[in-house]
């Protein structure tokens, strides 16, 4: 990975520019491996959606770096020192715990670490799960078995966690945005192959 300087904290009309900044030479090289895609897409399809459901700009710089934790060599430290607290509390709460074995475990906990910390994170959180069937939608049915191994699972397996995502998000705040929308991505998804 590239090094990452580190500069004063933006000012709030500045501060999800300069996340995206920083999450593109994060970022660096990495790929989705649901579309070959620069990862970064995906940072910036769910900052969309968020911008567009009129979150502030805190939000949109914590969507922007949500996955900088969990998949760069980038630690909270320097993300609270180059964004403030607000949006290194919310990006460590959209961070896994890689020491808990097991894909499913690992997403559950993230699940119920997402919903205890609260508003921020668990609106990012959904556009993240929206963004991602979104994804997966445009791979092959052949295929989602071999991209959900080399994500660690099994096709079955996400889409059972994308089931609970969608139950538990509803049970914690019915009016959270995305919802609607994932179910119907959800529902998409879990079609057979002869009938997508």
């Amino acid at each position: 990975m590239a090094h990452i300087s580190t500069q004063p904290q933006p000012s709030s009309v500045e501060l999800a520019e300069a996340a995206l900044d920083f999450a593109r030479e994060a970022h660096l090289g990495q790929r989705r491996k649901q579309s070959g895609d620069p990862f970064v897409e995906h940072l910036i399809d769910v900052e969309r959606l968020l911008a567009e459901s009129g979150c502030p700009d805190s939000v949109l710089a914590a969507a922007y770096l949500h996955d900088v934790v969990e998949k760069t060599d980038v630690d909270l430290e320097t993300l609270r020192g180059q964004f403030g607290a607000e949006v290194g509390e919310t990006v460590e709460a959209l961070t896994e715990d890689e020491a808990l074995p097991g894909y499913g475990q690992r997403k559950r906990a993230l699940r119920r670490q997402v919903l205890e910390a609260g508003r921020p994170a668990t609106v990012i959180y959904a556009a993240d799960r929206l963004a991602n069937l979104r994804d997966w939608i445009e791979v092959p049915h052949r295929s989602r078995g071999r991209v959900a191994s080399a994500l660690g699972t099994s096709f079955a397996e996400r889409l059972a966690l994308w089931q609970e995502d969608l139950a538990e998000l509803t049970e914690a705040d019915a009016e959270l945005p995305f919802l609607a929308a994932i179910e119907v991505e959800l529902a998409r998804l879990s079609r057979p192959a002869e009938a997508a």
